[in-house]
């Protein structure tokens, strides 16, 4: 196993676990929770696509450096004890980016950036 893949790994268990965790305990209280929650399953989702991938495409790559983003969005701006968990976020990310020119590192921290951006409106 690479460390590649346990990074990805660690964060897909990260995602799953607090995901669970909006859903059952914070869902009832606030409709952004749920959202949340929503969320966390849809970047496991792609992250494990990336796991299981026997060769990781650009578009997966990118997907998954965007969920990275929104990971790390949702981590630190959630007000709970996930924001120790928050750092998975760039480790995946960093993970998944393509070094081989300075085309592809600038496309994979911009797809970080969106990934941070398009989900600063939610809040709880």
């Amino acid at each position: 196993m690479t460390w590649r893949r346990t990074a990805l790994a660690a964060g897909w268990i990260a995602a799953a676990g607090w995901g669970i965790y909006y859903l059952i305990a914070l869902a009832g209280s606030s409709p952004t929770f749920v959202a949340d929650a929503v969320l966390h399953f849809i970047i496991g989702y792609v992250w494990a696509r990336a796991i299981m991938a026997p060769q990781l495409s650009a578009p997966l790559a990118l997907a998954g450096t965007v969920a990275a983003g929104v990971y790390t969005r949702l981590a630190f701006g959630f007000g709970t004890t996930e924001f120790l968990f928050g750092v998975l976020g760039p480790i995946v990310a960093i993970a998944l980016a393509d070094a081989s020119s300075r085309r592809n590192i600038l496309s994979s921290v911009a797809a970080f950036a969106i990934g941070v951006v398009a989900f600063l409106w939610l809040t709880p």
